[in-house]
């Protein structure tokens, strides 16, 4: 998922071979304090630029798991921030969970994300864990990729 102009749109995507999968079209724009994809870039955003992020967002509640009060996305960021990844359960579709982690560009600014994502029943809480590693070696090969150098980190 890529940042820009304060949304975020997916750009990309590898479908499972399972027949189970969770339709994710190239271009649509999802909520950026509702998804994993969004709340990684989110939490790395230049804090000027958070700060006029979370000012603007409509908080719209999608499941009863969406974080709708910007003081809890606060908090969220922060221990995003901590973390190095987001999650996603069930905030923006019910059934769905996702774990997402920030990619970096050349100035060090995050510029989009890369998730892994599907069903609950399949992205248990244990899996979620299990495929933070893998995430993070594709952010940090697709980061460098894009110039990023890990020791001049800029947010």
């Amino acid at each position: 998922a890529a940042y820009h102009d304060g949304g975020i749109t997916i750009v990309a995507k590898r479908d499972p071979e399972s027949p189970v999968r969770v339709v994710q079209d190239i271009g649509t724009r999802r909520p950026i304090h509702a998804t994993a994809v969004g709340k990684a870039i989110l939490a790395w955003l230049p804090p000027p630029e958070q700060t006029a992020l979370l000012e603007r967002i409509t908080y719209e509640g999608f499941t009863p798991h969406t974080i709708v009060e910007r003081g809890n996305l606060e908090t969220e960021i922060k221990r995003i921030r901590a973390a190095g990844y987001a999650i996603d359960d069930e905030e923006h579709i019910e059934g769905i969970r996702c774990v997402a982690a920030p990619v970096f560009g050349y100035s060090g600014h995050v510029v989009a994300s890369l998730c892994a994502l599907g069903p609950k029943s399949r992205m248990t809480r244990r899996k979620l864990r299990e495929l933070r590693q893998p995430l993070f070696a594709l952010v940090r090969a697709l980061s460098e990729r894009l110039g990023w150098d890990p020791d001049e980190r800029a947010g």
